[in-house]
């Protein structure tokens, strides 16, 4: 078969392609022209959902009328001059490849007025239609670029995208992402001439925020902050009360870009771990900002992702921020309580506020000694004084200020999992066990499985391969007597690690069979007990009130709220 060189026309529609994947593309790319172009009010107007219209007008630095004849070639920029500018980019749009690639699948009209002119041009391309230049029309300051009949000419892209409604919602969570990047910034989204968002300029995320949902969740919500020197972290995350379902709440951002990264992700979540339960999610909206030379945004041909020069940095700064952020309030309210079951069974696609945390996280140490942990409690509680007991279920608690109700057997199996932990460390820890009887079991098939069973026998286990895809296990860590697992489950979750450590098994098998031996609800307990095991707890639980599986022990009624119910 005979190679032939493809006509630039197929050329410039393959390459539209990278760049329009669907009508949010074509709106992330001019209303990032519009910021680049310094604008402080951008004007969104969608009609018919966007297959008619989509308009983007703003108040920026004009397009000079010499200009006008590059604007729809390909790689024709203002951004970029040199070679080393590639190394400092500074802005959105770099390449110069969007008006061109959008050009090639719509009619595409720009209207550009100078500060000075008396007049705008207008200049329209149609496919491979020859461009209507420089017709003179009546415009305010600033540029109008329309879009009109998206992916009329290439109807095999059509038939890829989704609903009108589901393609709108994507145009709609752009909006909103670049609103909440740019909280100094007017921004008008209309839909079939109805005002969305008329959002003003504000000082604060905050406020940006509370605009846009219209309902203050402040309370549910910390702020933080972080400057280093070669990136900086901003935004907001939220407290344990506030979850959801899905991860579409979670929503980050790099040099103002919206950006899908598995570190920062990992960092966020490992932040949380042990405050939430598998399958819930928190809401958390984070904001890098980093020197050009520390990330590389041209990895990625819609630039959604991006590459550090430094991961570890990067980890470090999301993890020990968010988490610090989180360790300010770890004790429910009531009404966090009520806020919480209020916002945490949202319906699906339409539940996002914006728009299962897996076990191979690592665990974290202890992350406070005996004297720290005790500073956290008098910071929190102050003196306390056990009461008595709710139901045989739930311990009576009361301070200065409030009264705590702690859930006996979720306290009792935390306390249990960080013994076992800490046990399990000592010299004097039995190593294994042999089993009377092996344990046979299959195990997918992965190309290092060799590696991955010796790195399971370092761990005290003694595992063979029996067949292509069966092992047998001859003992096992001499704990795992006491608590019964699946071993088939097991083997074939960790052998997708990484690395696979002790710490990894624990977490799992803990997490879910640590509670077999505890305290149960429903156990009658005398004061003494109840108050020991109260103790136990702010001894040896290292600083979050809630158990392994991520669920609260610790619900607080304030004084002053029970007091409002006397009229007091």
């Amino acid at each position: 078969m005979a190679i032939r060189k493809l006509p630039e026309y197929l050329i410039n529609r393959l390459k539209a392609g990278e760049i329009v994947e669907r009508p949010a593309s074509i709106l992330k790319e001019l209303v990032e022209n519009s910021l680049d172009a310094g604008a402080t009010t951008i004007k969104i107007d969608i009609h018919d959902w966007w297959k008619s219209l989509i308009s983007v007008e703003d108040d920026g630095s004009w397009i000079e009328l010499s200009d006008m004849d590059f604007l729809f070639e390909r790689y024709a920029t203002s951004k970029i001059y040199s070679e080393q500018d590639l190394f400092n980019l500074s802005s959105y749009g770099f390449r110069g490849e969007a008006l061109a690639s959008i050009a090639e699948v719509s009619k595409t009209t720009i209207i550009s007025k100078t500060e000075y002119s008396e007049i705008g041009t207008k200049m329209t391309k149609v496919w491979m239609d020859p461009i209507i230049k420089h017709q003179p029309v009546g415009f305010a300051h600033g540029t109008l670029v329309t879009i009109q009949d998206l992916f009329y000419n290439v109807p095999a892209r059509l038939k890829f995208l989704k609903s009108s409604q589901t393609e709108f919602f994507y145009c709609y969570n752009y909006v909103v992402d670049i609103a909440l990047m740019h909280p100094d910034k007017t921004f008008v989204f209309k839909k079939n001439e109805k005002v969305i968002f008329d959002l003003k300029p504000r000082d604060s995320l905050m406020e940006r925020i509370t605009d846009i949902y219209k309902k203050d969740r402040s309370k549910h919500i910390k702020e933080l902050q972080h400057t280093g020197e070669e990136l900086s972290l901003y935004g907001i995350v939220g407290n344990a009360q506030l979850l959801f379902w899905s991860a579409e709440n979670i929503k980050i951002y790099v040099n103002k870009r919206p950006v899908q990264d598995k570190v920062i992700r990992k960092a966020l979540m490992d932040a949380y771990y042990r405050q939430i339960a598998p399958g819930e999610y928190p809401l958390a909206l984070l904001m890098i900002d980093a020197k050009p030379s520390f990330v590389d945004v041209n990895v990625h041909p819609r630039k959604l992702e991006v590459k550090f020069a430094d991961s570890r940095k990067v980890y470090d700064a999301v993890y020990s921020n968010v988490q610090k952020a989180l360790w300010e309030q770890r004790i429910s309210t009531i009404s966090q309580q009520f806020s919480r079951m209020e916002v945490s069974s949202p319906a699906p696609e339409s539940a996002s506020m914006f728009g299962v945390q897996d076990f191979a996280s690592v665990t974290q140490a202890n992350m406070f000694s005996p004297s720290e942990q005790e500073q956290l409690r008098d910071k929190e509680i102050g003196d306390y004084k056990v009461i008595g007991q709710l139901r045989n279920s739930y311990i009576i608690m009361e301070s200065a200020d409030a009264l705590y109700y702690i859930d006996q057997h979720a306290l009792a199996e935390r306390i249990l999992f960080e013994n076992i932990k800490a046990w399990i460390k000592t010299p004097d820890w039995p190593s294994s066990e042999i089993l009377l009887q092996p344990i046979t079991i299959e195990v997918t098939n992965i190309p290092n499985l060799d590696e991955k069973l010796d790195e399971i026998n370092a761990l005290w286990f003694d595992v063979s391969m029996i067949g292509e895809n069966k092992v047998a296990i001859y003992s096992v860590p001499q704990v795992f007597s006491v608590y019964k697992i699946d071993m088939e489950k097991l083997f074939n979750t960790i052998l997708y690690l990484d690395t696979i450590t002790f710490d990894h098994i624990l977490d799992k098998i803990f997490a879910t069979h640590a509670c077999k031996v505890s305290i149960k609800a429903g156990d009658r307990l005398s004061l003494p007990e109840m108050t020991n095991l109260v103790k136990d707890g702010f001894a040896g639980v290292p600083g979050l009130f809630v158990c392994q599986h991520g669920r609260p022990f610790f619900i607080k009624t304030e004084k002053k709220d029970i007091d409002k119910f006397f009229d007091r």
